[in-house]
């Protein structure tokens, strides 16, 4: 906190600023690019993640051939550490996506996602989505499980399947 108060730089000497950094933190226009992109990212990797997660829960859910397994894989991320997420993702970001640009002709995915200004908040997007997937997979397979067997036997005999079904539970 002290600090806050200084020029300080993390080596040699300082001197006494006052509340100087506190007036640039709002005057400084990098700093409110900073907070529209934090916001932006907030909100973008939230309903992606999210709709994933439920897509991926009520297709776990369903009645499939080793879904206990699929769940185990898909829980995978959720427990890789984040610099081991960081090495994965940069290697397919500078490496396999910009050979897979030039094969396809995708003009955007010739060049790393991570270099460039444009792209690379996508690119934060889908590795914080991949991460966070896992445990909203988890927590609304949780939710749909709770669910009892009469309420959807009631939807289908009601004459809802599919996504009609889900929108049925909603409003029962």
């Amino acid at each position: 906190m002290i600090y806050s108060f200084t020029n300080f730089k993390g080596y040699g000497s300082y001197d006494w600023v006052g509340l100087q950094n506190y007036k640039d933190l709002f005057t400084d226009s990098r700093v409110g690019g900073s907070y529209l992109f934090t916001f932006k990212l907030a909100i973008v990797a939230t309903i992606v993640t999210n709709v994933l997660s439920l897509i991926l829960a009520l297709g776990l859910n369903s009645k499939i051939r080793g879904k206990n397994a699929l769940r185990g894989i898909y829980f995978v991320p959720n427990i890789l550490g984040g610099l081991v997420i960081g090495y994965i993702f940069s290697f397919i970001f500078t490496y396999i996506l910009p050979t897979i640009g030039e094969v396809t002709g995708i003009d955007f995915l010739k060049t790393s996602l991570l270099g460039s200004t444009k792209w690379a908040w996508i690119a934060i997007v889908i590795v914080g989505a991949w991460q966070g997937i896992a445990m909203n997979t988890i927590i609304y397979i949780s939710g749909l499980q709770t669910v009892p067997e009469e309420v959807y036997e009631a939807c289908m005999l009601d004459g809802a399947s599919g996504w009609k079904n889900l929108k049925a539970l909603h409003f029962r």
